[in-house]
């Protein structure tokens, strides 16, 4: 997970900006740490309980979770990549080709990724279509 910025929203839920709401404010640190902490527990279990519903062949629910990261992470790549790993794991090639090439254009276009993952992302989107 990313830092909280300045301009995003508090993570203690009241809706204001980090900046006027807990950012200098000595009493709610741990709120929002705490909150933060909780989040990206959140997030890594949501992310991991994919690889079990996969070994489970459990499609749907496993797409589900992926909408689930899009929709409540849309500034993290694992609900286009995990979407990825979904369809090439229903044998659905073109889909997970798409993915594979969308999260390559994320990691081109987000911080914290390197040309080596861009490059993975693009040559796992061109193994499905030769395979498909």
């Amino acid at each position: 997970m990313e830092k909280i910025g300045r301009n995003d929203t508090c993570p203690c839920g009241s809706g204001k900006k980090y900046k006027k709401c807990c950012l200098d404010d000595p009493q709610k640190p741990s709120q929002v740490e705490s909150s933060y902490t909780d989040d990206l527990t959140v997030f890594i279990e949501l992310s991991n309980s994919i690889n079990d519903l996969l070994e489970k062949s459990n499609f749907k629910k496993a797409r589900a979770i992926c909408r689930q990261l899009l929709n409540e992470y849309p500034k993290q790549i694992e609900g286009i990549s995990r979407f990825a790993q979904v369809y090439e794991a229903m044998e659905e090639r073109v889909k997970a080709a798409e993915y594979y090439r969308k999260s390559a254009e994320f990691a081109a276009t987000n911080e914290g990724f390197d040309q080596e993952a861009v490059d993975m992302y693009i040559e796992d989107a061109e193994r499905m279509e030769s395979e498909g």
